[in-house]
């Protein structure tokens, strides 16, 4: 098996992740909760139809459809953090093939803004990698993990309110600026993702083959 392929395999396994796990999940859990709630809302309904405490069914509904409002943001942020911390595995992963040809700096490469400008930095510093150069713009990557931070930490509306700061048109927000995540969004963060990964394991394998054939490169940080 050429080296090639354990790269590659990186970014396959990234995308098996994605979609057989995080976005398979998500869609289950979502259509079980969905029609969880349409079945309490139709038994409501008929409820009120027959009985004249419609003040009271009516305070029982707002309950519930709150309720369904934070099942639906649990199950949006752990897909989320999946989605992160897959992307954030395979990254760090894939630039480890490069250890011994571009050891990294021992003085590291923090910037003090979260894990992923340091591995940004990290990856332009040794190997001249810039993940602003890609067919996904970055800040698209920049707002999975704003997104997932929101959601995460929802008990702390200043995640929420840093990731609206951020993100100019943010997708994981319902009208009423709160966290939410569709299976539409989730399915285009996922495809922004793999285009990305496509993107940096690209790179990390036309690297390597240059210096398995006798070639080296000084970056300049």
């Amino acid at each position: 098996m050429g080296w090639t392929h354990f790269t590659l395999m990186e970014a396959v396994a990234f995308s098996n992740d994605a979609h057989a796990l995080i976005l398979r999940v998500f869609v289950t859990a979502s259509e079980t909760l969905d029609d969880e709630w349409k079945r309490y809302v139709k038994s409501l309904e008929k409820y009120i139809s027959e009985d004249i405490e419609v003040d009271r069914a009516l305070q029982e509904k707002d309950w519930e459809e709150e309720l369904h409002r934070q099942r639906m943001q649990g199950v949006g942020a752990l897909a989320l953090d999946w989605l992160m911390s897959s992307l954030k595995g395979t990254i760090l992963g894939s630039k480890r093939y490069l250890d011994k040809s571009h050891p990294a700096d021992l003085k590291g490469y923090r910037t003090k803004k979260g894990w992923l400008l340091d591995v940004s930095k990290e990856y332009k510093d040794r190997f001249g990698i810039d993940f602003t150069v890609s067919p996904v713009p970055f800040d698209r990557i920049e707002e999975l993990v704003f997104a997932r931070n929101a959601g995460i930490h929802r008990e702390d509306y200043g995640s929420l309110e840093e990731y609206i700061a951020k993100v100019k048109n943010p997708r994981f927000v319902d009208d009423e600026r709160r966290f939410i995540v569709t299976r539409d969004a989730l399915e285009v963060v996922i495809k922004e993702c793999e285009q990305f990964v496509q993107s940096v394991v690209s790179d990390i394998e036309k690297l390597r083959a240059f210096t398995m054939q006798g070639g080296h490169i000084t970056f300049m940080p």
